[in-house]
């Protein structure tokens, strides 16, 4: 545990820092530019963000973030340290000071499923990786973001077996859900708030057989997912078919690109879309 004398110049962030905060951003994270507003939707728009574990330090030099769900796993969100601060101990100082705030006994990194940013360490901050495995991380595995380009025809034949979801549907969806996609129903539940609903689904008479969607997270980026068939009718051609829809609203929206994120069947998306590997993330856990 980091000594009090060690984190005199860390305190509490609080949303009148936002611009602040937001400056700093931008000039650490070179891989993961932000707004304002989606900002505020992953820091004090989470649901269960922890004032007391939303560290900055005083000179706005350095920011961590960290929480736990209520899976009862404890996650470390964010690490952002100003690039003329690094190498001076200030990132160890915010790591061990969020840990402090969680009791989790295993902590994850970045992936912070259902409002998560990245869903891992981006390969590309090396200085980053080395820090982790120096303070006890340990890589569990690697996942990719894709991105696909929405300038081009994302027609299909239509049928009646497809539509937009409206507001009657939301119970048959979470029922669907929890039979099959559990992890996924917060997001899902964010995308019947929508306007229009950011959901599309693929019936068989009553029966739900699968679904996809859009804007569920990271508002404004072009976002897509989380989607998911019922096992007995998959590689029948349904969830390409719900796939183009979605991408279809996304070009509609002025979207030069759809970003495909946490993927691993990159295949899939290669063969509907075009799809193509942009992002690579390394995922670590710690044991406490």
């Amino acid at each position: 545990m980091p000594s009090e004398s060690a984190q005199t110049d860390l305190r509490p962030v609080r949303p009148e820092d936002a611009a602040a905060l937001l400056a700093l951003w931008n000039r650490s994270a070179h891989f993961d530019p932000i707004s304002a507003s989606l900002l505020h939707e992953k820091v004090w728009g989470d649901p269960d963000f922890l004032a007391e574990a939303a560290l900055v330090s005083h000179d706005f030099s350095g920011f961590a973030m960290g929480l736990e769900r209520p899976s009862s796993k404890g996650y470390v969100k964010f690490l952002l340290v100003a690039p003329e601060r690094r190498r001076q101990g200030l990132g160890r100082r915010l790591l061990e000071a969020v840990e402090a705030k969680l009791s989790s006994s295993a902590l994850r990194v970045c992936e912070t499923h259902p409002n998560y940013l990245i869903p891992g360490v981006d390969v590309r901050y090396t200085a980053g990786l080395l820090m982790l495995e120096k303070l006890g991380y340990q890589k569990i595995g690697e996942t990719f973001n894709l991105v696909c380009s929405l300038d081009q025809d994302f027609s299909y034949q239509d049928c009646d077996r497809f539509r937009r979801a409206t507001a009657t549907d939301w119970g048959p969806v979470m029922d669907f859900l929890q039979q099959h996609f559990p992890g996924w129903q917060a997001e899902v539940t964010r995308m019947f708030a929508n306007h229009p609903i950011s959901l599309h689904l693929g019936w068989q008479g009553d029966r739900l057989l699968g679904f996809a969607g859009y804007d569920g997270n990271n508002l404004g980026t072009g976002w897509f997912g989380p989607m998911g068939t019922d096992p007995t009718q998959r590689s029948k051609g349904l969830g390409g078919v719900l796939l183009r829809r979605c991408l279809q609203d996304l070009k509609a929206q002025g979207l030069a690109q759809a970003i495909i994120p946490w993927v691993g069947p990159y295949g899939f998306y290669s063969h509907h879309c075009g799809a193509r590997i942009d992002r690579v993330f390394w995922r670590y856990e710690k044991c406490r």
